[in-house]
């Protein structure tokens, strides 16, 4: 039973970096996140690991949570799809705090538009 609470407690704790799509109305939407927990609003406690979006994977102690990591998961996104770019990029931040000021989990969000050639958006159909 204890093998399995540290790895769920971390999945909980822990930060994650996620990427979805949407392809509806002929369009590819995008939206990227990234989490953090942090201690006294100060210390990073886990945040998401931008190198293994959607992955149960974490960085202990480091502050992943930046816009310049949504912008490299952004990449990865377009890469991924094969998108020749992005547009109608748009970023904010959530955060909450738990225990009142012990604990914030501090998320940054990123959402664009992929741009498709016509030769991907064929291949894609």
């Amino acid at each position: 039973m204890k093998r399995l609470l540290l790895p769920l407690l971390a999945l909980v704790l822990g930060g994650c970096a996620t990427v979805s799509y949407s392809d509806k109305g002929g369009k590819t939407m995008v939206d990227v996140a990234n989490t953090g927990w942090y201690l006294f609003n100060l210390i990073p406690l886990a945040s998401g690991n931008p190198e293994a979006p959607n992955e149960a994977d974490f960085r202990l102690f480091r502050q992943t949570t930046t816009l310049e990591n949504n912008i490299r998961l952004l990449d990865y996104a377009a890469t991924e799809r094969g998108a020749t770019g992005v547009k109608d990029v748009s970023t904010y931040t959530s955060d909450e705090c738990v225990f009142i000021l012990l604990l914030k989990r501090h998320i940054i969000h990123t959402s664009a538009e992929l741009v498709m050639s016509d030769h991907t958006r064929k291949a894609s159909k």
